[in-house]
């Protein structure tokens, strides 16, 4: 729970947003009503695993551990990396992914715009943690070229 908690806020979108829409791909995102003639309208209720549904959830659970991995565990990762970058682009690869499936499934039930608006969380989630890195890079960089420039005693 300690390690939870020393999670930059980010960090805890993303994993809460992405554990989240992993398992909404099990509830119905689509409501298809087929036509049998005479005999009558049936309606499918179709989960989120299909194709698209398959690449959401692996690149969610490589993402969500990813951040587990980089921030959560002591795990030496390389420094010479950017972590932050590299999950938000897979978070937006997440979202552009999850928008592409509600836009070519017919008959969206709510639970895939539910969806959605969870990939959107990862990518928001992913963005407050590279957004935070760069300032901190900023920081670091201007520090080291002050004392650089900065005379020394003489």
């Amino acid at each position: 729970m300690e390690r939870i908690k020393g999670l930059s806020t980010g960090s805890k979108i993303v994993l809460g947003c992405g554990m989240l829409l992993f398992f909404s791909l099990f509830f119905t995102w689509q409501n298809l009503q087929v036509d049998f003639g005479r005999a009558g309208i049936a309606t499918l209720e179709l989960d989120g695993w299909d194709f698209w549904g398959l690449l959401i959830g692996l690149v969610t659970l490589a993402v969500v551990g990813l951040v587990v991995v980089v921030h959560a565990t002591e795990v030496e990762v390389s420094e010479d990396i950017p972590w932050e970058g590299v999950l938000l682009a897979l978070g937006g690869s997440i979202f552009a992914v999850t928008l592409l499936k509600n836009l070519t499934d017919a008959d969206s039930t709510w639970m895939s715009y539910l969806g959605l608006a969870l990939a959107a969380g990862v990518v928001a989630g992913s963005y407050l943690d590279w957004a935070k890195e760069r300032v901190w890079e900023r920081q670091v960089s201007r520090l080291s070229r002050s004392t650089r420039s900065s005379p020394g005693p003489s």
